[in-house]
This record gives C-alpha cells, structure tokens and sequence, in this order.
C-alpha cells in the first residue's frame, strides 16, 4: 500500500505528515511526499526571468530531511520534487505512483468564513478533481494527538526544529 502526503514545508505539512505517517505504520504502507513547485513558465515573464534552482533545491533539502525522519520511526518514505501545476500535477504523481490515498493539509475547510479569508484553490481543485481516496487534514482547528502519533509528532517536532525560520 502507498500513501501520498502533498507536501509544501516541514511546518505547513506537519500536522500532515504526521497523520499520514500514523497511517502508513498502522497499515505498513509506503509513505511518498510529493512538492510540486510552480514552474515559472507557467506562470509568466518576470517569474521566468527571476528564476533560480533554489526552491527546488530547499524542497530537495526538505523533504531529504522529513524522509530520513520517517525512516528512524521504521515507516518507508521517499520523496518527489518536481517542477510544474501544483494541483493538477500533484494528482498526476500520484497516480504515477499508484498511490492508494492521498493526504492533503488544509484550513478555512467548513465553518465560519470571514470575508478575507480566502479558500485554498488547491485544495477545492483536488477535492473536485482527485480519483484515489482523498483525506483532508484539517489545521485550523486544535485538535488532540491520536494514539499511535506520539512518535510520529517528536520525529516532526525535530524536524521543525531544524528548519525554524526556513519557511
């Protein structure tokens, strides 16, 4: 079994991270972390011009990290870094990879919407648009550690840690 996690950084995808990797160790499945960077010809002229390899490389370096994490808590995890449309291209990986679920950190999903808030575009196009099963992980709101995360939670914690301040 292979489990998806759409991965944006080591502090935005914790909550994330560590839902999914309770999973994968619950059911020993693999877990595949993938970034999807905008790619700066899509996205017009100046961002092609400014363009340089670092996101990508602190995406490498990132992910490099939250894999080797996962690793010491006996869950297989990789990572993918690629160029290209976020949202579509993060539902092409992973059906490339054949993943069973995908994971997918979220906020301002329900509730109360205040005027400025806006929802998150990616998240609306892959709930519209995904085929493998979908789960939302929720980041706006307090919630409590599930049994079985605690481990999952220090690994994170240490990595977050690490990059405080990389975001």
């Amino acid at each position: 079994m292979r489990f998806a996690v759409a991965f944006s950084s080591p502090k935005r995808s914790a909550k994330t991270i560590e839902i999914a990797a309770a999973q994968a160790k619950a059911v020993n499945a693999e877990l595949v972390l993938l970034r999807i960077i905008p790619d700066p010809e899509k996205v017009g002229v100046i961002a092609q011009l400014i363009s340089t390899d670092r996101p990508q490389d602190k995406a490498r370096m990132q992910i490099d990290g939250m894999v080797k994490q996962l690793a010491e808590q006996g869950i297989a995890a990789t990572g993918i870094v690629k160029l290209g449309r976020v949202a579509s291209d993060i539902i092409k990986t992973a059906l490339e990879i054949k993943a069973d679920m995908l994971f997918v950190g979220t906020t301002s999903v329900g509730g109360r919407k205040l005027p400025f808030m806006k929802q998150d575009p990616i998240v609306h196009y892959l709930v519209d648009h995904c085929p493998i099963s979908l789960c939302l992980v929720r980041h706006d709101i307090n919630t409590q550690t599930y049994p079985g995360t605690e481990s999952a939670s220090s690994a994170v914690a240490e990595v977050l840690a690490e990059e405080d301040g990389d975001d």
